[in-house]
């Protein structure tokens, strides 16, 4: 067990063979909780456990067509309070989370540019790694959204339940590699979902907005998406052109390239479906009711 400790702690990838590259950025002010003691203990646990994720998500998968099973032709729950407290609650984890970690991201990305700010995985010790972990519990607990989906009755789309699952798998494998690139996806992600899950608690609350809100909350999404290309890429080149270390394996590059590809070219989907296919059946409903009357 020592031997596999050793071997596999804190592994750090040039072109696949092990290193170790961390950022050396501390937080000048951290809270009492926001350390961790012993990331050893936890990086061999997401090791030795990561593949997990694809029993949950199965399980995930099957819990929900089981439940729209069971309530079929019956009446959907209301859970308006429930869902309300819910998207509340995520709201003010996302935004907190965004503001805790990305600190950490942006600095680096100021004072020491690009390639170190993605190929030097998070201080293991500081507040960057405490809400990082946060992150990847977060991604269990919000599978919780579907339930909410089915519950209600409401259209369950492929790219949601597909995105939490993706998500959930590609995030517990990037902290048992402590992938560094996660540094700019953490604090997309954060971002993202502080205006996505803000929106959705103010709409739970049964306020009417504006189209143009939920327009800039999906345009947000799908520029995350193609940011994590975007990244992906230059990491690939990093490895491979000019043959500089990185922490992330090629394994976990293709897996992020493929991941935010597929989510890129979904959410442009969603978008183009949502804000202008509907609008321009609409207008062409309009004109056959004009022909008929």
């Amino acid at each position: 067990m020592e031997f596999y400790r050793e071997l596999n702690s804190f592994t750090i990838y040039k072109n696949d063979s092990t290193q170790r590259l961390t950022s050396d950025y501390t937080y000048k002010y951290a809270l009492p909780f926001e350390k961790i003691d012993e990331p050893e203990k936890i990086t061999l646990f997401l090791q030795m456990n990561w593949m997990h994720t694809l029993t949950i998500s199965v399980l995930y998968y099957a819990i929900v067509r089981g439940i729209e099973w069971i309530l079929k032709g019956r009446p959907g729950f209301s859970l308006k309070t429930p869902l309300l407290l819910w998207n509340g609650a995520l709201a003010i984890f996302s935004i907190l989370g965004f503001i805790r970690f990305s600190e950490d991201f942006l600095v680096s990305l100021y004072l020491q540019g690009v390639y170190r700010s993605i190929c030097y995985s998070v201080h293991p010790n500081d507040v960057a790694a405490f809400w990082s972990l946060l992150f990847a519990i977060s991604k269990i607990v919000e599978l919780g959204d579907t339930l909410f989906i089915v519950l209600r009755k409401k259209p369950l789309i492929f790219l949601h339940y597909y995105h939490h699952a993706a998500v959930l798998i590609y995030t517990v494998h990037s902290g048992a590699e402590h992938t560094a690139p996660g540094r700019a996806f953490i604090a997309m992600n954060y971002l993202a979902h502080s205006f996505m899950y803000t929106y959705y608690t103010v709409a739970a609350a049964g306020v009417r907005l504006p189209r143009w809100v939920p327009m800039t909350v999906t345009t947000i999404q799908t520029t995350q998406m193609l940011a994590g290309v975007a990244i992906s890429i230059v990491v690939y080149r990093i490895k491979s052109v000019y043959g500089w270390p990185c922490q992330q394996s090629y394994p976990n590059l293709y897996l992020a390239f493929l991941i935010y590809f597929t989510f890129a070219v979904l959410f442009i989907q969603f978008f183009y479906n949502a804000y202008f296919a509907r609008k321009k059946k609409s207008k062409e409903e309009q004109k056959e009711t004009k022909k008929i009357q």
